[in-house]
């Protein structure tokens, strides 16, 4: 999944009424585990960028205070994702239900 198509889902998601991803339901089985690792890796990067910018610990918990966006767009595309997955009775990890 390249980043414009991670945009435009994110997009998608944020302004829909729906509760289904038009743009999800369009890959297969296969390509939706690949968008899967995508966003996965992009909610990395968002929440390490976030850290580095601008963190601290309280207690045992770790606050980030930047790049909220990036890191709840990311968060929401994923858990779409989740649920398309779930869905379809399909594991993220390729494997067998």
């Amino acid at each position: 999944m390249t980043f414009q198509q991670l945009e435009d889902l994110c997009i998608e998601l944020v302004q829909s009424d729906c509760d289904r991803s038009e743009s999800l339901a369009a890959f297969s089985d296969a390509e939706l585990q690949d968008v899967y690792v995508s966003v996965l890796r992009q909610f990395g990067l968002e929440l390490a960028i976030g850290v580095d910018e601008h963190s601290h610990w309280m207690s045992d918990s770790l606050l980030i205070y930047s790049n909220q966006g990036p890191i709840h767009l990311c968060q929401t595309a994923f858990y779409a994702v989740l649920c398309e997955l779930d869905r379809r009775g399909v594991r993220p990890d390729g494997g067998e239900r």
